[in-house]
């Protein structure tokens, strides 16, 4: 790495320790109610009694604000004088050059390759099944291997710019880092044990991302349920409520993989705090990867003792992606959809309560 690129990144660090900073207290300002809206109408004075009564009586009826949707904001509390959500900096457009290019790398070393080599060995020389099964699966997982000690280096080089809120140790990775090592070492144990014996394994071979995705379908499913952690989640500090998993996996790995470093941690959170319609979304999603982890499971169950090898090889693999790209494409749709909402709710509570000393529409300016 030269020298000009060191200190670069010497003054985002600088910087971001800057946001760091920042970071709590703008959390603490978008769950502080503002103080020109009233919640309580008791803790008025009597002067205000009837004034108070007036607005009431002046304000849409409830189904009128339904008629502006189908749904139901009136079950969230008010997020105060926004008017819009809380800005994400990070735009997945921005970086389609580098998404295509992962996407086409992934594809090739992960399913293309596998299957080209293995069916072209089968097809064309004697050897071993084992050895067959060594050689066209050399390059599985090439990519995610890589990824690991680069984000690895990141988080311990340069903590001000890419580590969880809070955490300035160098050796605190975040969350992401330690899934992500669990599960290769889930992944690559299988692979090894199945074609390193004289008689191999082969359905442990077929079913080895069966057991990454249970482990992803764990992780995830134990999230739903909001409990106290036991020690540090990223940029959650122990005792906190534990997110779902999802948050921490966008949060880590847009901050790191994707190079938005810690201005995007300190984004998430300030969007996750005010807009509950936003934490709604995250944990859907959560529940939907769920449930999806346990469908691929079984789908790979029937496919691993329903076929015999030659045909469960490659089913094997296409189902993966096929049920990520099926998964993907719903997850986009449902994404898009309730952003849309989360951007009404927030117009229509701007509509509906007095900001900045200005009444309802119609009404004097005090």
């Amino acid at each position: 790495m030269g020298l000009p690129q060191e200190k670069e990144l010497a003054s985002q660090a600088n910087e971001a320790q800057r946001r760091d900073g920042m970071a709590s207290s703008i959390t603490e300002q978008t769950s502080v109610p503002s103080p020109h809206i009233n919640t309580n109408d008791d803790s008025l004075p009597p002067s205000h009694e009837k004034e108070n009564e007036q607005e009431q009586t002046s304000r849409p009826s409830s189904s009128t604000q339904n008629s502006r949707s189908s749904f139901d904001f009136t079950k969230f509390p008010s997020p105060g004088p926004q008017t819009r959500p809380p800005p994400l900096s990070f735009n997945p457009w921005d970086k389609k050059g580098s998404i295509i290019f992962c996407t086409s790398g992934l594809l090739f070393f992960d399913l293309v390759l596998p299957c080209l080599v293995y069916y072209t060995l089968d097809a064309y020389t004697n050897l071993e099944i084992e050895i067959n099964l060594g050689i066209s699966c050399a390059s599985l997982g090439l990519g995610e291997l890589l990824e690991l000690p680069l984000r690895g280096y990141r988080l311990y080089k340069y903590p001000s710019i890419y580590a969880p809120l809070g955490q300035t140790s160098k050796w605190g990775f975040d969350f992401l880092f330690w899934w992500y090592l669990i599960a290769t070492v889930i992944g690559i144990v299988p692979y090894v044990i199945s074609t390193s014996l004289d008689n191999p394994i082969l359905w442990l071979f077929l079913f080895t991302p069966g057991f990454l995705a249970l482990f992803a379908s764990a992780t995830a499913a134990i999230s739903l349920f909001p409990f106290k952690l036991p020690f540090r989640v990223s940029s959650d500090a122990k005792g906190e409520k534990c997110k779902p998993f999802t948050y921490y996996v966008i949060e880590d790995f847009v901050a790191v993989d994707a190079d938005q470093q810690r201005q995007y941690r300190s984004e998430l959170l300030v969007r996750w705090t005010a807009s509950p319609v936003f934490r709604q979304l995250i944990w859907e999603v959560n529940l939907w990867w769920t449930v999806g982890g346990c469908v691929f499971t079984g789908a790979l169950a029937g496919i691993t003792w329903g076929c015999e090898f030659g045909v469960a090889y490659g089913l094997s693999f296409g189902v993966l992606f096929i049920w990520i790209g099926a998964w993907a494409a719903v997850t986009w749709v449902w994404v898009r959809w309730r952003l849309g909402l989360e951007r009404e709710w927030f117009r229509s509570r701007a509509r509906e309560i007095p900001i900045e000393g200005i009444r309802e529409k119609g009404e004097e300016t005090v």
